[in-house]
């Protein structure tokens, strides 16, 4: 190891014993070799003091907090202590492919105008079973244009410029949620990209702490929704925003009613006009984001009632949902389903 070395990998750890060390052992047996491996003890109470005091790799650097501060304020202080040019995130229950270092490291050397390289992530249970593969958008238009909509960076995967990630902050008002919150800012100012191959292992337990408080967490899920809406300059009530939530995930709260549907029409033209005025999101991206809310809409429409009530090429939104089909069929041809 460098005595700066290149990459920092920050791996923040509260009460994890049971996934711990084979979160580290992945980081240390990447094909390229030169970072040291930053770990954050948050005030664990559990056996991970010991598991880490056991560990003899000269690249590990073990920091301690004397109690648990949570996410933000242990994710800030990884940003402050970092040694590398480079960031990279994993947690603590999560699993790194053996060359994703090498790979996001080639990305970013051969894109320099880009801050922030993430990857698609492999979804495992909790005994290690794997999963479907969690796709997000590629490339940073797409990236932007869907922020609306979904979670565009999954944070574990994530590689960065030291200098860049340090100018911003997570916020403590946002216990749950804070990485949402954080690339929310990021990637409106700073080139991103997402790769298309799973370069980790994202382990979903009853321990996930986004899984402990729902009604919590769904709240702080729509105060991001709720900065994003304000940025882009629109106005809406509370049921609008609760409504934007389930249209966000697809999958409305009841059945897709006929006064559900009249809403989501208005709602998506709504949006569309306002970024037409604010350029907040990038076009014609942001047109085919929408066009593809109206498409899923239809789609679980089908599944629940087969009523029909949604029409896919509504007059309304011919343009999205035409725009959002033409860029679809090439997407799915070359990467498979469930890329945006």
């Amino acid at each position: 190891m460098s005595l700066t070395p290149p990459v920092t990998v920050f791996m923040p750890v509260y009460n994890r014993e049971r996934y711990l060390r084979t979160a580290i052992d992945s980081v240390l047996s990447q094909s390229y070799e030169d970072f040291e491996l930053l770990v954050l003890d948050d005030g664990s109470t559990d056996g991970t003091p010991e598991i880490l005091a056991n560990l003899t790799d000269p690249r590990v650097r073990i920091v301690r907090n004397d109690s648990n501060q949570g996410i933000p304020a242990a994710r800030n202080r990884g940003l402050d202590l970092a040694r590398g040019e480079f960031l990279a995130f994993l947690d603590s229950d999560d699993v790194a492919h053996r060359h994703r270092l090498a790979r996001q490291l080639r990305f970013l050397g051969r894109n320099p105008d880009h801050a922030v390289v993430g990857s698609w992530a492999r979804k495992i249970d909790a005994v290690g079973r794997r999963k479907r593969v969690l796709r997000r958008p590629l490339t940073w238009n797409r990236i932007r244009s869907r922020l609306l909509f979904m979670g565009t960076l999954r944070t574990p995967s994530v590689l960065g410029r030291t200098a860049v990630l340090r100018g911003y902050r997570f916020r403590s008002e946002f216990p749950v949620c804070s990485d949402t919150e954080f690339w929310s800012r990021v990637v409106l100012d700073h080139r991103c990209a997402n790769l298309p191959e799973p370069l980790i292992c994202y382990r979903k337990h009853d321990g996930n702490v986004t899984g402990r408080d729902v009604a919590f967490t769904r709240e702080r899920k729509l105060a991001v929704i709720e900065q994003q809406l304000g940025r882009l300059g629109v106005e809406f009530s509370r049921d609008d925003l609760e409504r934007h939530w389930s249209l966000r995930k697809g999958k409305p709260r009841d059945s897709v009613t006929p006064e559900y549907v009249d809403w989501a029409r208005e709602w998506l033209l709504t949006i569309l006009a306002a970024n037409g005025r604010a350029g907040l999101y990038p076009e014609p991206d942001f047109t085919q984001a929408v066009g593809e809310r109206w498409c899923h809409l239809r789609a679980w429409d089908g599944k629940t009632n087969r009523g029909g009530r949604v029409k896919l090429f509504d007059p309304a939104l011919r343009v999205p949902v035409r725009s959002y089909l033409r860029q679809r069929i090439p997407l799915r041809l070359r990467y498979g389903s469930g890329v945006a």
